[in-house]
């Protein structure tokens, strides 16, 4: 599974304190759940290879290793 579900961004946000995991703005319904190591690279759809970011970030970031 791509995607990461209800829960697992829930606990993605909260790990993150609320605040984008890159810049630390803080996080809105519409944050993402991101893939530290990117799903089209392999990265498994688990809670210790997400991160919560804004989609600002996420949008630089693209399919590149996400360095926290």
């Amino acid at each position: 599974m791509r995607a990461f579900s209800k829960t697992q961004r829930k606990i993605l946000a909260l790990i993150a304190g609320g605040r984008c995991e890159k810049c630390g703005v803080t996080l809105d319904k519409s944050f993402h759940a991101d893939h530290i190591l990117p799903w089209s690279r392999g990265g498994k759809t688990i809670i210790k290879n997400g991160a919560a970011l804004c989609p600002s970030c996420n949008q630089k970031k693209g399919s590149k290793l996400c360095k926290i």
